[in-house]
C-alpha cells in the first residue's frame, strides 16, 4: 500500500505541471522555428572550405538558448499551481479497497497496516455470509417450516421486507454506479490506445522523413559523392608537392561540398516540413484526445475518490510537452553519413 502511494507520489513530482497555463498557451511560449533557408545557410557556413572566418552568429546555438530559456520557465511555473493541486488529489484520494486516503495510509505503522488488512478480509467474509438479503440463519431455519403467508406476515412484522426492499434498493445503485465506472475506464483505456498511436504518428514523421532524406542523398547524391571522395583520395599525396594536383584537390573538395549543399538544399525543406507537422499532430489531434481522457479520469475520480485517477488535472499538458520537446528537433537536420 506504502509502495503504491510512493509510485504516485513519484508520478506527481515528475509530471511536467505548467501553472495556471493551458496546454494551448505552453505551445505557443515554444520558440520560433528557424526557416528552412536559415538552416541551409547556417549548414553553408559551417562547411563552406573556401570560409575563412567563423560566422557572425550560429542560428543554431540562438534557438537552442531560447528553448531552454523556455524550458526553465516552464519548470519554475509548475510548483507554484499544478503541481500542489496534483498532491492534494493524490493525498486526499482513497487506497483501493479501502475508505482510507492515501495520507492517511502513509501514517500508519505496519502494524496498523497489517490490522486493516485482517479487517477488510474479515469484512468481506461476514458480508459474503450474510448474502445480499440481509436474512440470518435464524431467520432461514424459521421460514422454512412456514407457508408463503406466514413467511409474507413474518416478514412484514420482523421488519425484514422493509429492510430486505432498501438493500436491493442500494444494491441497485451500486450496481449503476459500478456500471458507469466499467465504461469511463473502458472509454479511458480506449483513449490511452488513440494517444500511443498518434505519439508515434508524430515521431515516426520526423524519422521518416530522416529515412527519406537517406534515399534521396542514395538515389542523387552518392554517385558524385564517392566518386570526388576517391579523386580526392588520389589527390593528398600529390598536391603536397604538385600545385597542379593541390589545385584539382582543392576544386574536388569544393565539388564535394557543392554537391552536399544541393542535397541539403533539397532535404532541409522536407525535414523542417516534417518537425512543422509532427508539432501540428500534436495540437490539432493528439491535445483533443488528451482532453477527452483528463475529462474521464476526472469522472472517475468523482465517482471513486480514488488515487488512481487523481492525476487527471496534467494529462492534457503532455501533449504540449511533447509538442515542445519536439521543436528542439529543428536543429537536429544534419544526417550522419558513414563515408
Amino acid at each position: 500500500m506504502k509502495k503504491l502511494l510512493i509510485a504516485l507520489l513519484a508520478l506527481a513530482v515528475l509530471v511536467p505541471a505548467k501553472a495556471q497555463m493551458t496546454p494551448e498557451a505552453v505551445m505557443g511560449m515554444t520558440p520560433d522555428l528557424p526557416s528552412a533557408a536559415a538552416l541551409l545557410n547556417h549548414w553553408k557556413e559551417y562547411n563552406d572550405p573556401d570560409r575563412q572566418e567563423a560566422p557572425d552568429s550560429d542560428i543554431v546555438d540562438e534557438f537552442q538558448e531560447k528553448w531552454r530559456e523556455t524550458q526553465e520557465q516552464i519548470q519554475e511555473m509548475q510548483a507554484k499551481t499544478l503541481k500542489p493541486g496534483m498532491q492534494r488529489n493524490v493525498m486526499s484520494g482513497k487506497v483501493a479497497g479501502t475508505n482510507m486516503t492515501a495520507q492517511q495510509a502513509a501514517g500508519m505503522s505496519e502494524a496498523d497496516a497489517k490490522a486493516l488488512a485482517m479487517s477488510m478480509v474479515a469484512g468481506k467474509t461476514k458480508a459474503a455470509k450474510a448474502g445480499m438479503t440481509g436474512l440470518t440463519s435464524k431467520d432461514i431455519e424459521a421460514m422454512s417450516h412456514m407457508t408463503d403467508e406466514q413467511r409474507a406476515a413474518y416478514m412484514q412484522e420482523s421488519g425484514l421486507g422493509e429492510s430486505i426492499t432498501a438493500k436491493m434498493n442500494a444494491n441497485k445503485g451500486k450496481q449503476a454506479a459500478n456500471k458507469k465506472q466499467y465504461q469511463l475506464v473502458t472509454e479511458m483505456t480506449t483513449l490511452a490506445q488513440k494517444e500511443y498511436a498518434l505519439q508515434q504518428k508524430a515521431l515516426g514523421m520526423i524519422s521518416s522523413a530522416r529515412d527519406e532524406g537517406y534515399a534521396l542523398f542514395d538515389r542523387k547524391y552518392r554517385k558524385t559523392h564517392e566518386a570526388l571522395s576517391a579523386e580526392i583520395a588520389s589527390l593528398v599525396g600529390p598536391a603536397e608537392e604538385d600545385r597542379a594536383a593541390a589545385a584539382r584537390l582543392a576544386a574536388a573538395i569544393t565539388a564535394q561540398f557543392k554537391n552536399m549543399y544541393k542535397f541539403y538544399s533539397e532535404y532541409i525543406p522536407m525535414y523542417r516540413d516534417a518537425v512543422v507537422g509532427a508539432m501540428d499532430c500534436c495540437r490539432a489531434q493528439l491535445l483533443p484526445v488528451k482532453n477527452q481522457r483528463k475529462d474521464v479520469m476526472e469522472k472517475l475520480y468523482g465517482l471513486t475518490q480514488s488515487a488512481e485517477y487523481a492525476l487527471y488535472a496534467p494529462v492534457p499538458f503532455e501533449a504540449s510537452s511533447l509538442y515542445f520537446e519536439l521543436s528542439e528537433k529543428i536543429v537536429d537536420f544534419e544526417l550522419e553519413f558513414e563515408w
